[in-house]
C-alpha cells in the first residue's frame, strides 16, 4: 500500500483538553523544579488527564511558587504546597525538604484539578485554579471551550487557537496540487 494522508484534525496524536472543568489527573515526570523570574523557587507541575473524554490530554505549567519575602507569604506558600500534597493523598506528617524532592515525589500521584481559561500575553490556555482529591465519578468538563471563553472576554488569542482557515485564493500552499513520487528503495524501512 502506498503512502497517503488526508489532513484531518480529528485524527491526531496527543489528545488535547478542549474544555475548562474538573479533571482527574496524574502528575507527569516532566514536572520540574525551577527558579521563578522573581528569584523564588517554584514547582512547574504538568498533568495528564486519566479518565473521561479527554483521557491522555495534558494540562501543563501549573506554577506553584515558594515565597519567603515575609511571614504571611511563607505561610501562604506552605498552604499552597500542602494543598497539593493532601489532594494527592500524601500521608499526614510526611516531611518534604526541598522543591526538587516535592516534584520528584509527586510524579505519578493522582488528584483532581479544576481548570479555567486564562489569557496571558495574548495566549489563551488552561490554568489550574484548585487541587483536590480525585473525583469519585470521574472528570467533569464544563463545556466552556477556548473559543467560547475568548469571545465572551473579548480576547483575540495570538497562540494559533483561532479556528483554522484554508489558505486564501492565490496564496502559495506547497501541499495543494503537487504529487511527490518516492521510490520504495529510498525509504528507510
Amino acid at each position: 500500500m502506498a503512502f497517503g494522508v488526508t489532513v484531518d484534525s480529528n485524527n491526531v496524536s496527543g489528545q488535547q483538553v478542549e474544555e475548562a472543568g474538573k479533571y482527574n489527573v496524574r502528575v507527569l515526570d516532566t514536572s520540574e523544579a525551577k527558579q521563578a523570574k522573581t528569584g523564588s523557587e517554584m514547582a512547574v507541575m504538568n498533568y495528564e488527564v486519566i479518565d473521561g473524554e479527554y483521557a491522555g490530554g495534558k494540562i501543563r505549567y501549573d506554577n506553584i511558587v515558594w515565597n519567603e519575602k515575609d511571614e504571611d507569604s511563607r505561610r501562604r506558600s506552605e498552604r499552597n504546597f500542602n494543598t497539593l500534597l493532601v489532594a494527592a493523598g500524601v500521608p499526614e506528617g510526611t516531611k518534604v525538604d526541598s522543591i526538587q524532592n516535592f516534584v520528584k515525589g509527586m510524579a505519578g500521584k493522582e488528584l483532581s484539578v479544576t481548570v479555567d481559561w486564562n489569557e496571558f500575553n495574548g495566549n489563551v490556555n488552561l490554568r489550574v485554579k484548585r487541587h483536590e482529591p480525585k473525583l469519585a465519578n470521574g472528570s467533569e468538563p464544563n463545556g466552556v471551550t477556548r473559543d467560547m471563553w475568548s469571545a465572551k472576554n473579548g480576547v483575540q488569542p495570538s497562540n494559533g487557537s483561532q479556528p483554522k482557515q484554508n489558505a486564501k485564493q492565490g496564496e502559495f500552499n506547497p501541499f495543494v496540487g503537487s504529487e511527490v513520487d518516492i521510490n520504495a528503495d529510498d525509504l528507510p524501512f
